[in-house]
């Protein structure tokens, strides 16, 4: 069982004249979220992308304790104990000044492992980040109006690779914006999967499928 989430608060926002501001809503976390650059925006969509990533925090705390520069992310994997700190590359941070040295790399902060997310890491994702942008929006706008027995006729029907299209068509007396948003939330709890989203931008032709439901063994 995960434990209780050790990061759950961001720090403040500190914005710089000129800087930008990104404001979001997290369907992975049920909050608003706050970004000073878009490649923290498109981080943020790689993690609401992985469904093996349980929780995750905004600028979680300060690199060294003080109001010194932000670690970017806190995220926390399904079944671990604790999470690691991610760190984007190129971010603008509050207390960077001009012709100052790169800051430094750390293997660890506050007892966590440190990832580092680069420009080219964000360049080479960038076609699941534009789907995730796309995907995004549904699930927001449909939290509150979930509908699971749809969702579980979708899983029913997705026996086998089926597109976009044929989903909406196999339900012709339901709203396909609804359609849609059930579809993509079981794509986001790890329940369905498509390698097309990985290669192409989405359409009516991006297939999907169910996963086959994993059986806890039996003790011993």
């Amino acid at each position: 069982m995960t434990k209780s989430m050790p990061y759950n608060r961001a720090v403040p926002f500190s914005r710089p004249a000129g800087r930008r501001r990104i404001e979001v809503f997290s369907p992975k976390i049920g909050r608003r979220l706050c970004f000073g650059g878009y490649d923290a925006y498109r981080t943020w969509l790689v993690i609401e992308a992985n469904p093996d990533i349980a929780a995750f925090c905004e600028r979680p705390t300060y690199v060294d304790g003080l109001k010194s520069p932000v670690i970017d992310f806190w995220v926390q994997l399904r079944g671990a104990s604790a999470g690691e700190f991610w760190m984007v590359e190129g971010q603008p941070r509050s207390s960077s000044k001009v012709g100052t040295a790169p800051p430094e790399r750390h293997s660890h902060l506050h007892e966590l492992p440190v990832r580092y997310i680069n420009r080219a890491d964000l360049i080479g994702w960038a076609v699941p980040i534009g789907n995730w942008a796309r995907i995004i929006p549904y699930l927001v706008s449909h939290r509150r109006y979930r509908d699971t027995l749809l969702e579980q006729q979708i899983m029913v029907f997705l026996n086998e690779d089926e597109s976009v299209d044929s989903v909406l068509a196999h339900f012709p007396q339901r709203d396909g914006t609804t359609v849609q948003a059930a579809l993509f939330q079981l794509l986001a709890e790890g329940r369905i999967t498509s390698p097309d989203l990985a290669i192409e931008p989405m359409d009516g032709s991006t297939r999907f499928h169910r996963l086959p439901v994993v059986l806890a063994s039996a003790p011993p």
